[in-house]
């Protein structure tokens, strides 16, 4: 942001825009506003949020018998939000899990099997780097991804953006938590004899999975998202009945423009009347 200039009205101090000499013209002009790098491009302002921040690119990693596990963030902006997604089967129980970036709480679900779902998000930019660090110590093997979403509202971010964790045992369908406001993000782990496939309901847009092979179990990471209606959007299908299926609902969160949202397949916010009309 530009360094505020003000002078004295003589009732109070009010804004002046900067002003820079023209030697061409020979007269003074309003200065351009400074640039920064967004990573990507030379920025003068941060682009402006809108109300369902949308699904950029995601990277996925695994690991066999390592302490810490480094993971690489897709192409990423200033002011992009990052989901980092970490599955460890079992491990030491020590903090801090999450290395880098520094000063981003993780929330922790422990399964009772030992395994351990850790989520982080955190609004991008440069002193954050490329590359996300878990610490895993005593973890046989271990599954992570990280997601970036563009054009959220930064000044809306949450210091606890996991607005629920849920689990199942002994199931071929994962209930969906109800979505939230802006865009929702839904984030699954399955743990099982093997697990090959799966399907998101209607409205669920499927982004990215990792499968991996923990000595005679399969961990699976799923993740879809959807913009929120207040309602759950249905059902995570299984193709085959795993020991445990877990779901953790993230909010990125957005900035409405104060209009209505007409959301299709929204079946509690978005339902045609009598007297709707649709233009």
């Amino acid at each position: 942001m530009a360094n505020s200039v003000n002078i004295w009205d003589g009732t109070r101090w009010v804004p002046k825009a900067p002003k820079v000499y023209n030697f061409t013209t020979k007269q003074w002009a309003p200065a351009a506003p400074p640039l920064y790098f967004d990573n990507e491009e030379w920025m003068s302002e941060a682009p402006t949020p809108v109300e369902f921040p949308h699904y950029v690119d995601s990277l996925t990693s695994t690991f066999v018998g390592v302490d810490i596990v480094t993971c690489p963030i897709p192409s990423v902006r200033t002011n992009d939000f990052v989901v980092s997604v970490c599955a460890q089967q079992a491990g030491d129980s020590q903090s801090p899990r999450l290395l880098n970036p520094s000063g981003v709480i993780p929330t922790i679900y422990p399964l009772a099997s030992g395994v351990r779902l850790h989520v982080a998000v955190w609004p991008w930019e440069p002193s954050k780097a490329g590359l996300v660090v878990w610490d895993v110590t005593g973890s046989a093997n271990t599954s992570c991804m990280n997601l970036v979403y563009r054009n959220g509202d930064v000044s809306n971010a949450s210091l606890n953006p996991v607005v629920s964790i849920t689990g199942t045992n002994n199931t071929t369908a994962a209930p969906l938590p109800a979505s939230q406001d802006y865009t929702n993000l839904y984030v699954a782990l399955t743990v099982a004899d093997t697990l090959t496939g799966n399907a998101w309901p209607d409205g669920v847009e499927e982004l990215d999975s990792v499968f991996g092979k923990f000595g005679t179990k399969s961990l699976s990471l799923m993740a879809a998202d959807t913009p929120g209606a207040g309602n759950s959007p249905g059902n995570l299908v299984l193709d085959t009945r795993v020991d445990t299926a877990v779901v953790a609902l993230i909010q990125i969160p957005g900035k409405s423009d104060g209009l209505p949202t007409w959301i299709l397949g929204d079946i509690k916010g978005s339902v045609l009347g009598t007297t709707t009309r649709l233009g």
